[in-house]
């Protein structure tokens, strides 16, 4: 990921509108991760536990351990695994609302590995290592806390990588090259 693009609004909710419906996304042997970079309260996690649409796979303080001392400020990040892909884009949109959130689409066979490596972090993860091993893999970053303008039109920023094999479908979706 070299730098962030800008999406219009209303494209970056049809986006996640059509990854919550696309059948190109194979919950069977990928698992569809989302991580949430802070900006959450512990009970947006504990609450999430309970919903069947996803899997709370790791939740702890966003920042580095040393600022854990202002862990009474909203500021959980958490990793989730999405088990009802057309409960994607809610979650996702609320992860995003808050800070820059991440999409992650991998063969389970990857899933231990990011939870593990999650949870040894020490400030930020680089999720681009988990798709260059897996080329059937996306990452999608955004930012949704705050809408730039750019002329006269709301835009928030994304970002994404793609491996060499990731579904024409999926990368058209991210990319916006859907006409739906």
């Amino acid at each position: 990921m070299k730098k962030y693009k800008l999406i219009e609004i209303k494209e970056y909710e049809k986006m996640l509108s059509e990854i919550s419906l696309s059948e190109s996304i194979d919950l069977n042997n990928y698992d569809l991760l989302l991580y949430g970079g802070g900006g959450q309260s512990k009970s947006f996690y504990r609450n999430l536990q309970q919903n069947s649409d996803y899997q709370v796979l790791w939740t702890g303080w966003a920042g580095p351990k040393w600022s854990s001392i202002l862990s009474f400020i909203p500021g959980q990040a958490g990793l989730i695994k999405v088990v009802n892909q057309q409960a994607f884009k809610e979650l996702y949109y609320k992860l995003a609302a808050y800070s820059v959130s991440e999409v992650l689409y991998v063969p389970k066979s990857l899933t231990l590995e990011i939870v593990d490596d999650v949870r040894k972090k020490n400030w930020k993860i680089k999720f681009e290592k988990f798709i260059d091993k897996a080329s059937e893999s996306f990452l999608l970053t955004s930012e949704a806390d705050e809408a730039v303008d750019e002329k006269g039109k709301g835009m928030y920023f994304i970002d994404y990588c793609f491996g060499e094999k990731v579904s024409t479908v999926l990368k058209d979706i991210v990319e916006r090259k859907t006409n739906t």
